[in-house]
C-alpha cells in the first residue's frame, strides 16, 4: 500500500470517527421540555426563561399585579451566566400553589465546583391566569422592601 493510499484510509476513518462523535453529542444533548403556560410549573418555568436571559420587562409580567418589584430591581439582582435550574416538586391548593426549583450555581474557583440552592415560588390565582406572588428570585429586595 502506498503512503498516499495510506493517508487517504487515515483521513477517511478519521472524518467517519469525527462524525460520529459530532452525531453523539448532539443526539445527547437534551432540549428542555416546555410546560404548558396555564400551569404554576409553566409560569415559573417562563419566568426563569426571561429573568436569566436577562429580558427583565418580560420576567417582571409574570409577577401578581400588587408586587412592589420594578425592572429596575432586577437589574440589580446577580445571575450567572452558566447555572442550571431544574424542577424540584410543586403543590396547588386552590388558587394558590408553591413551586420549588434547584438552581445549580458554578463556583468558579480554582478546581471547578458548584452548589445547589433551592427557591420557592409563590403563585396565586386570577383572572389572567397563575402569578407569582411576593418577591422571587433572583430579586432579594423590590421597592425597597425585603421578604
Amino acid at each position: 500500500m502506498s503512503n498516499q493510499r495510506a493517508n487517504r484510509v487515515l483521513g477517511l476513518v478519521v472524518a467517519a470517527i469525527s462524525i460520529v462523535a459530532l452525531i453523539a453529542v448532539l443526539a445527547v444533548k437534551e432540549k428542555t421540555p416546555q410546560l404548558d403556560a396555564n400551569t404554576p410549573e409553566g409560569i415559573v418555568q417562563q419566568y426563569l426563561q426571561a429573568a436569566t436571559a436577562r429580558d427583565f420587562e418580560k420576567a417582571i409580567t409574570y409577577l401578581a399585579s400588587d408586587t412592589k418589584c420594578k425592572v429596575a430591581d432586577f437589574d440589580q439582582a446577580y445571575i450567572q451566566s452558566s447555572i442550571r435550574i431544574s424542577l424540584s416538586n410543586s403543590s396547588i391548593t386552590g388558587d394558590s400553589a408553591t413551586v420549588k426549583v434547584n438552581i445549580d450555581n458554578s463556583n468558579g474557583g480554582p478546581f471547578g465546583g458548584s452548589y445547589t440552592e433551592s427557591q420557592s415560588f409563590r403563585l396565586t390565582k386570577s383572572d389572567t391566569g397563575w402569578k407569582i406572588a411576593g418577591i422571587p428570585w433572583p430579586t432579594y429586595q423590590c421597592g425597597g422592601v425585603t421578604p
